[in-house]
């Protein structure tokens, strides 16, 4: 699997976006818009302190991961976003 950076930056009034200076002139890159509805989001910020709590509290424990592939990762990923299998 690859790993991309991603950046976060805000949309100037002259329609640019800033960057690290570590990216180059000419580099490809993507933009998304993000809604600030989802990012403010108290139910989303509340999930994501009980996502946090539970990993901490699994390290805490020495929780060692089980060994799974990519491509359950992301089905379990999806499972749980859509709330089945707790």
């Amino acid at each position: 699997m690859r790993n991309i950076p991603a950046f976060i930056s805000t949309v100037n009034a002259d329609r640019t976006i800033a960057l690290p200076e570590n990216i180059p002139v000419g580099a490809k890159v993507a933009v998304m818009v993000m809604s600030e509805e989802l990012e403010d989001s108290p139910e989303r910020r509340l999930r994501f302190e009980r996502v946090m709590a539970t990993i901490q509290a699994a390290i805490a424990e020495g929780f060692a991961a089980p060994a799974i592939s990519d491509r359950e990762l992301d089905s379990r990923i999806k499972m749980a976003r859509r709330g089945i299998g707790s």
